[in-house]
């Protein structure tokens, strides 16, 4: 058959089913639009964090870098320089900070560099004045960042909150989308490097050094440099926080996963629900083609150009309707890993993420299209439209609950066996809730046909006849609404144990204090902001304060993990957040940290380093130190690890007596709301320091955890949305599809109301069927997720069973999708009962 031929055959056909043909546009541009929308929201960070090193580095493949945000002597700069094979040798100091306008505040990293930054080609500072202007220091920042605060003139003063002190930079100039690309929503103020040192008072200071070696000499540079570090400093390629970063995103990644295959699904299943009103059609264009004696390859062909048109169409319409998702609902959120990383707010769209976008889309059009392929190769070229026996009988439900039953326990030992690959287990739970639906449904049948022989109205009974004759059409329904429900159930319930775990956690770090004092700005939330602690005396005069102890924190690089080390003071009671110690005695290990050099490390950290309670190692800090594990412990709501010593140890092992925060313990009687007001009255307004309650901090703590996981949320909310328009399409196709019926039944003297009743029962059978045995699914994949979180993660989890959560979401559906099914119900219902006499 002629290429201009098929195309005839095509449009002939899509005249007959084009109200079909849309269903199914529509049902595989929503899963690939959910697909694409997850993928881009989970890869834009990563994204983000790779752009904005390789704008900083350039062409630099190595970096010297500082452990502690002291950083090093300036003079290690020269011996970089003089190491053979150097080629060009950058020096950098970076800090973060507030960025204080007149409109408003954001968390920016302070980025001090000289010329020699240029040369490495860097995106970044291509155009940007590394030397102070006339002799002034001044900031460069993005046009995006500048018109948020409300600086944008130059000169125009911008207010930089650094570690416990403010200082005022001149704005010289904006850097433009025409200059730096995608790095325009990069959260970096840019300044010269002495300027940058005067401002945080770091002075012949830097965090790291960028080396671009010449070509052949890297593996010699890098020996050399290992060398000149001594143990005190990193050498690492410049890739080496995006790797840092991978392991912060782990969580955020892996969920992303789990809603990527639901949405798939989901729209699978739309999709399929509405190719199944025109299999029918297929199987009639199937037998005619191999009537008229074509072969097998020529009917396969026709449908082929059928399933490329269909998901042609549809990953188009699903990657805008996705781009439109990623932008305004699953937009990435920074903010709780901007506090160890510059993110940036960039929405990037790699190739990977349309690559799996589209393919997903078009196995679903070819899997959807090529259903009747058994009758294309069928011997007997009228097998298409030969009469069907029924496949099921009595038996068939109870063995596909067997193997739902088989597929349930692997999943489970699955998880058992390997935490980490939970998400792999999904697989298995997903296929015994599809095997186990059709007993569920037949089960549901069998009521509705006992309790129908109690009610003299013959609705029941029609509605019974009806879905038992609807056969895997029916089930395809059912399924859709027991994918979503799952997924939301699974996913809700997973947000909500992980969340109560956090405030949990939160609430325990808190324990130990009546108020914070620490650097203003919210790039400190985590209290790693160092500062000279000057003002200890000036606090333990304060009226109503009993007690001010030094309390030090910071982020440490060790292996592939950003690490947060927690440091409360020796006297600290309780010292340690017993509550989130999953291994070793709390007393004793309390006791042990107290004393000094041990220390409690997250589980997953001490896993990757083959560590055990009670084993000795090196701690990388500046000044390496030997610790021993008093016990094993969850991330502390940090995901790529927690470490928690005493605060000397901590001022030993970082060579440094700065204080990350002060721990007030106040009389008794003294309410800390009054206690923060006096004490903000002794700092003065010009500290730089912030005065909370212990509660408002945790509380802080916590809306970041929120903000953090708000994405799961909008999955969960999302994947119901999207099933209950994907059932109320599929249900409301099938039932104007059976007007001839309906139409017969009126002469048979059943009138409207009773055929619109019975199309509302259909759908409330269907309905329930699907979204109980989804939900019920839901709860256990929710154990199987809060499993994964705590064991593989490291989070800590409150485990619940979120009945009334499951139950509330197969409300929702149900009452949605009957509500929208009312209207092609009640009209399909109104058909004329002469359509029944014409042929």
């Amino acid at each position: 058959m002629k290429p201009s031929n098929v195309l005839h055959l095509y449009r002939v056909r899509l005249r007959s089913r084009l109200l079909q043909e849309c269903f199914a546009i529509a049902g595989i541009a929503a899963g690939v639009a959910l697909l694409f929308a997850s993928q881009v929201s989970s890869s834009s960070l990563q994204s983000s964090v790779a752009q904005l090193s390789r704008g900083i580095a350039g062409h630099a493949t190595l970096q010297l870098l500082a452990r502690g945000p002291q950083g090093f002597p300036a003079s290690d700069l020269a011996r970089v320089r003089q190491i053979p094979g150097v080629r060009i040798a950058a020096p950098l100091l970076e800090a973060g900070a507030n960025a204080i306008g007149p409109r408003g505040s954001e968390s920016v990293e302070l980025v001090g560099a000289d010329s020699s930054l240029s040369e490495l080609g860097g995106t970044l500072v291509h155009d940007t004045a590394l030397s102070p202007f006339g002799g002034i220091g001044a900031v460069v920042l993005p046009a995006p960042l500048s018109r948020t605060i409300g600086v944008s003139r130059f000169g125009q003063e911008v207010t930089l909150q650094l570690a416990g002190h403010t200082v005022q930079a001149p704005l010289y100039a904006q850097l433009h989308a025409r200059q730096i690309g995608q790095l325009i929503a990069s959260p970096v103020a840019i300044a010269p490097l002495s300027f940058a040192q005067e401002m945080t008072g770091l002075h012949a200071r830097l965090s790291r050094i960028l080396v671009q070696p010449r070509p052949g000499t890297e593996t010699r540079v890098r020996a050399a440099l290992t060398q000149l570090a001594a143990g005190r400093l990193n050498v690492e390629s410049t890739a080496y926080d995006g790797t840092l970063f991978a392991k912060a995103a782990a969580a955020s990644n892996q969920s992303s996963a789990l809603f990527a295959m639901i949405s798939a699904l989901v729209g699978f299943l739309f999709a399929f629900n509405a190719m199944l009103l025109t299999v029918p059609q297929r199987r009639r264009l199937i037998a005619d083609l191999r009537r008229d004696g074509y072969t097998a390859r020529t009917v396969i062909a026709v449908l082929l150009l059928d399933a490329v048109i269909l998901g042609a169409v549809a990953c188009v319409l699903g990657l805008a309707l996705g781009d439109e998702l990623s932008i305004h609902l699953f937009h990435s959120d920074p903010a709780f890993l901007s506090l160890a990383f510059a993110v940036g707010s960039a929405r990037v769209v790699s190739w990977q993420s349309v690559a799996l976008a589209v393919g997903g889309g078009m196995l679903a059009a070819m899997v959807a299209v090529l259903s009747p392929l058994r009758d294309v190769l069928a011997r007997d070229p009228l097998a298409a439209i030969a009469p069907r026996r029924r496949q099921q009988h009595a038996g068939s439900p109870a063995r596909l609950a067997l193997a739902g039953g088989v597929c349930l326990v692997a999943g489970t030992a699955i998880v058992l066996a390997s935490p980490q690959l939970a998400i792999l287990a999904m697989v298995p739970l997903v296929a015994a809730l599809l095997l186990e639906l059709p007993l569920a449904l037949t089960a549901t049948l069998a009521l509705a046909r006992r309790a129908a022989g109690a009610i003299t109205s013959v609705v029941p009974h029609i509605a019974v006849m009806e879905l038992e004759a609807a056969g895997g059409r029916a089930l395809a329904v059912a399924a859709t609404g027991a994918i979503a429900v799952f997924g939301s159930v699974a996913i809700q319930g997973a947000h909500g144990d992980l969340l109560a775990g956090l405030n949990e956690a939160a609430g325990e770090a808190n324990a130990f204090t009546d108020v914070w004092v620490s650097p203003a700005g919210s790039y400190n939330l985590l209290s790693t902001a160092s500062f000279v602690p000057t003002q200890q005396s000036r606090l333990e005069h304060v009226a109503g304060v009993r007690a001010v102890r030094v309390y030090r924190s910071g982020l440490l690089d060790f292996g592939e993990r950003r690490a947060l080390v927690i440091a409360p003071p020796r006297q600290a009671t309780p010292l340690l957040p017993s509550g989130q110690l999953e291994q070793g005695n709390p007393v004793q290990a309390s006791a042990r940290v107290r004393a000094g050099g041990w220390l409690v490390i997250s589980r997953a950290m001490a896993a990757e380093h083959h560590l055990r309670v009670g084993q000795a190692f090196t701690l990388p800090t500046p000044d390496p130190m030997r610790f021993r594990v008093a016990a094993l412990s969850n991330n502390l709501g940090w995901a790529p690890g927690a470490i928690v010593m005493n605060a000397s140890d901590y001022a030993r092992a970082w060579g440094s007596s700065e204080a990350s925060a002060f721990n007030i313990l106040l009389d008794p009687g003294v309410t800390p709301a009054r206690a923060v007001r006096e004490i903000e009255r002794a700092l003065g307004p010009s500290s730089g320091l912030t005065v909370q309650t212990a509660a408002r901090h945790a509380a802080l703590q916590s809306a970041l955890s929120r903000a953090a996981l708000a994405r799961l949320t909008q999955i969960a909310t999302l994947i119901l949305v999207v099933a209950v328009l994907a059932m109320a399409a599929a249900m409301g196709a099938m039932i104007w599809q059976r007007r001839p019926q309906l139409a017969k039944l009126k002469l048979e003297g059943i009138p409207r109301a009773s055929l619109w009743h019975t199309m509302l029962l259909e759908s409330l059978l269907l309905l329930a069927a699907g979204c109980l045995t989804g939900a019920v699914f839901g709860v256990y994949g929710q154990q199987m997720a809060d499993r994964a979180l705590a064991s593989v993660i490291d989070f800590p989890v409150v485990h619940t069973v979120t009945a009334q959560s499951s139950l509330g979401s197969v409300a929702l559906v149900i009452a949605t999708a009957t509500a929208i099914l009312a209207i092609p119900g009640y009209l399909a219902a109104s058909v004329p009962a002469a359509l029944a006499l014409q042929d």
